[in-house]
């Protein structure tokens, strides 16, 4: 079984950079869907496509995703391990045969992979995390009263010369 933490790397790579591939299936990526700029969501169910079509994700929708998903892969025959919602994310086990035999990479791009995309880029995600609370940290040891979001606090470093790695020490 492996932990799967999906989101918070596709959080990375989108901040770090960003990801490309070709068309899409007329869901607007012009922009307004910023995480989803450019990828080619051809392959995601109708639901998903509702609820990607407006460039924001709601919980209630990443939830409804994250359901979907667990029952793709229970009808398939697998069940999702020491699944916990914490910080606004699932956090989950998915068995190595599932993995292996394709059947996850299926049920994830189908029923969740856009939508947790844009739920875990949010503000609301962004803000609730792990990373978020570093940067709280590490501002309230420099004695500055950290802002409410991810990008103020990010913005706040910079403004004062503090460099990620003393957050990190």
């Amino acid at each position: 079984m492996r932990l799967h933490v999906r989101g918070l790397l596709a959080v990375a790579v989108l901040s770090i950079g960003g990801c490309s591939a070709s068309g899409n299936s007329g869901v607007p990526l012009d922009g307004t869907n910023g995480a989803l700029t450019g990828l080619d969501v051809s392959g995601a169910s109708q639901a998903q496509e509702a609820e990607i079509s407006d460039g924001k994700v709601s919980e209630d929708e990443y939830r409804s995703a994250f359901q979907r998903y667990r029952d793709c892969l229970s009808s398939a025959g697998y069940e999702l391990k020491d699944v916990v919602f914490s910080n606004l994310v699932y956090e989950y086990g998915v068995p190595n045969a599932a993995v292996e035999n394709g059947i996850d990479t299926e049920c994830y791009s189908t029923e969740l992979r856009f939508t947790d995309m844009l739920w875990q880029s949010s503000d609301a995600v962004q803000n609730e995390s792990s990373s978020a609370q570093v940067l709280r940290d590490c501002l309230e040891n420099h004695g500055i009263e950290p802002a409410e979001g991810m990008r103020e606090m990010e913005e706040q470093l910079v403004s004062s010369g503090i460099e990620l790695s003393q957050c990190l020490g």
